[in-house]
């Protein structure tokens, strides 16, 4: 986006708009002044993805990564919330629609994560906020973990219900503004949408709550990962794929593919399908799950 003036109250304004979200470059052609904006870029805390991606995520937008089930959709995203609190000190608020807190924090062990370690100091929160498990008396004393620094977790402050019966995106999202608030976090995960599509069994219903849940996420104004089965997504009619409505939604759509290949056995590799405000790669880039984590290895090509 390209801006053209010589007037100090018009400079003023631009910069202004450049230190809330975006980088600077000015350069002069004579007495006329040509002001560059480049969208800000959020480091993605996957090796190998900024690379492919121009930098990294765009900063406060929203995006998709859709995959079959072991493609790596839960650690890729949890891995973009470790990276800001441990090199750039931004909090993150991690809402699981699936895992119990209990088994999301096993699993990340496994990997080295002490996620534990990072809820105590108040700089992630595991929402618990699946729709598919029924409130007891005994789960609302043993569900969701209050972080350390709070009393009363957000939600039983408001007193709204996210799981059960009474689950609504409504509730939802405002526990989620909740969390962010308290912890001031400028990074959010969602994991994963799919499972609404068990809650709304009705396809305008399921397509009117994501639709409810993505718009809420970008009011928020953080960066913000959304996961979703890519079998629920890739549907066919009349030989072309239908498109559902968080592709559109979202600023970014990253797809997560497990393929087998002859005389390799199955591959793992990333596509970015699109990410608006960064000139990305359009390649396939195998990736692999190793011990640390999710790396993609952008210098390698398949297709």
């Amino acid at each position: 986006m390209i801006f053209h003036g010589t007037k100090n109250g018009f400079h003023v304004s631009i910069r202004q708009l450049a230190t809330e979200q975006h980088d600077l470059i000015i350069k002069y052609c004579g007495e006329l002044s040509i002001f560059v904006l480049k969208s800000e870029h959020v480091p993605s805390g996957i090796p190998g993805l900024d690379e492919i991606l121009g930098g990294g995520y765009p900063r406060g937008r929203v995006i998709l990564i859709t995959g079959g089930p072991g493609s790596g959709k839960t650690m890729m995203a949890m891995q973009f919330l470790l990276d800001g609190v441990n090199r750039f000190d931004e909090r993150g608020v991690f809402v699981s629609l699936e895992e119990t807190r209990h088994h999301l924090i096993t699993e990340t062990s496994n990997f080295g994560w002490d996620i534990e370690k990072y809820e105590k100091k108040n700089q992630i929160a595991i929402v618990d906020a699946s729709p598919l498990r029924q409130v007891s008396k005994e789960g609302d004393q043993g569900g969701e973990q209050p972080l350390t620094s709070l009393s009363t977790p957000p939600e039983q402050e408001k007193g709204v219900r996210i799981r059960g019966p009474d689950f609504s995106i409504q509730a939802l999202t405002t526990v989620i503004r909740s969390y962010v608030r308290v912890t001031r976090a400028t990074r959010i995960v969602v994991d994963p949408i799919t499972s609404l599509s068990l809650q709304f069994l009705d396809s305008h219903q399921r397509r009117g709550a994501i639709i409810d849940l993505l718009e809420s996420l970008i009011g928020m104004g953080t960066t913000s990962l959304v996961t979703t089965e890519i079998a629920s997504q890739f549907s066919f009619e009349n030989g072309h794929r239908e498109i559902p409505p968080e592709e559109y939604l979202c600023h970014g759509v990253l797809i997560l593919h497990n393929s087998h290949v002859a005389g390799r056995g199955m591959v793992s590799a990333i596509e970015i399908e699109k990410m608006r405000e960064c000139k990305h790669d359009r390649q396939l880039h195998p990736y692999s799950i190793t011990e640390q984590g999710i790396a993609v290895y952008s210098e390698r090509f398949l297709g």
